[in-house]
């Protein structure tokens, strides 16, 4: 079961067409993790969920777009990815999962994943 917490996703109200994924500027992120400096980069991919008439109906069903978070890390392998997926209720409140550490991808890397590497850094 997946727990949502409310936050703010600027990006997610700038960026609301599905399409490629797209490396987000820091303020673009939510404000907890504009204020972690070990966090370094953010991807989003547009998806294309109906809001969630409430709360208690907040599903997979109503996710809006999903982000790949890059977290430096003080021990080897230096890189850490973590996912997060973002809903919208119909009254415009943003909703984000616990992190999704199971990725198609290894979650601990040395070096940063070629299709990610070829967009702009997000510092």
């Amino acid at each position: 079961m997946i727990k949502w917490k409310q936050v703010d996703l600027p990006a997610l109200s700038t960026n609301r067409s599905t399409g490629p994924n797209q490396s987000l500027f820091r303020e673009e992120w939510p404000s907890w993790t504009q204020a972690q400096p070990q966090f370094s980069a953010g991807w989003l991919y547009p998806m294309d969920g109906a809001a969630a008439p409430s709360t208690a109906a907040l599903s997979t069903g109503n996710v809006q777009a999903y982000v790949d978070f890059e977290r430096i890390a003080s021990t080897s392998p230096d890189l850490r990815y973590y996912r997060y997926l973002y809903a919208r209720t119909e009254d415009d409140r943003t909703f984000q999962s616990q992190p999704l550490k199971n990725l198609e991808y290894r979650h601990h890397r040395n070096e940063r994943p070629t299709w990610f590497a070829s967009t702009a850094p997000s510092t």
